[in-house]
């Protein structure tokens, strides 16, 4: 059974006001590093609990129905984990529509997302990815050590994305 955790990390909103920023951190939690996307999500719904205009939404896997949830947003920014890399290593990329035709499938990546958004309702948000290389995928609840040494870094990377999407969509910096 697939749960999804979706929580607004801001007070009770009028039902029409959607927070311009969705962060998305999704990834295994039983398969030690897999689960660092929603690792940070938690840690980013503490740290924006009181800020209106930010919504975290921590899942397993990205899903058909996130494609509502990134609806008329100006942000999106997906937190996960990737292997290939010097483990620990974070990197962030701007996520785009796929080229083609696309569709829906079963498997859905943050740039199928976007193209799912863009075919349904022919707009799509700016949106980024930030990554860091895991070492163990194996069964289990614990993240490696260089992964929880470097989760810090991860959540302050996507604290700071947040703030610089805030800072050019405003034209001045927030207070």
């Amino acid at each position: 059974m697939h749960v999804d955790t979706k929580s607004h990390a801001a007070p009770p909103r009028e039902e029409d006001e959607v927070p311009g920023t969705l962060i998305i951190g999704y990834g295994n939690p039983m398969r030690g590093d897999d689960a660092i996307g929603c690792h940070a999500a938690r840690a980013l719904e503490q740290h924006f609990w009181n800020d209106p205009d930010v919504e975290v939404i921590a899942a397993q896997q990205l899903t058909a129905e996130m494609v509502d949830d990134i609806l008329q947003r100006d942000f999106v920014l997906f937190l996960d984990a990737t292997s290939g890399k010097q483990p620990g290593t974070i990197m962030r990329t701007t996520v785009s529509p796929e080229p083609g035709l696309g569709g829906v499938s079963h498997h859905f990546t943050p740039s199928s997302l976007l193209t799912a958004a863009e075919q349904l309702y022919g707009d799509v948000p700016f949106a980024m990815s930030i990554t860091m290389a895991g070492w163990s995928f194996d069964l289990g609840q614990k993240m490696s050590q260089i992964v929880t040494r470097r989760m810090p870094d991860l959540v302050r990377l996507a604290q700071e994305a947040v703030a610089a999407h805030r800072h050019s969509k405003q034209g001045h910096p927030q207070a």
